[in-house]
């Protein structure tokens, strides 16, 4: 009897260890998850707005971008893509119908695509 008492005694302390590895292994790995999740407390970048007369003046003489194309959304605003002569710069620029004047993206090596004979891209 008591080898049973002594055994059912092991018995029950090795449940309790491998519970509580279980939940060590539980633990670790729900932290390994949360390290991995996307952080969204982290500010997103904010648009930066000018007068349009100094960005235009600022893109041309810090960068030598000159206007390349141009188009008009829906809501208004004008679109504009500025780029070096060799395309080793380029910044998008949108002026809202207020007059604001905000860079969306700036980046590194444009590449101009030339429209076919018939002037439609497919």
């Amino acid at each position: 009897m008591s080898r049973f008492i002594h055994f059912a005694g092991d018995l029950v302390l090795s449940r309790a260890a491998s519970r509580a590895a279980f939940f060590a292994m539980l633990l670790l790995l729900s932290l390994a998850i949360l390290l991995m999740l996307p952080r969204t407390g982290e500010a997103a970048p904010e648009t930066v707005c000018f007068d349009r007369a100094a960005l235009i003046a600022h893109l041309n003489g810090k960068f030598s971008e000159t206007p390349i194309a141009a188009g008009l959304a829906a809501n208004g605003s004008m679109v504009e893509v500025f780029s070096s002569p060799e395309g080793d710069t380029w910044t998008i620029v949108l002026t809202g119908p207020d007059g604001a004047t905000c860079v969306m993206a700036s980046g590194e090596s444009w590449i101009g695509v030339t429209l076919p004979k018939n002037d439609k891209i497919s």
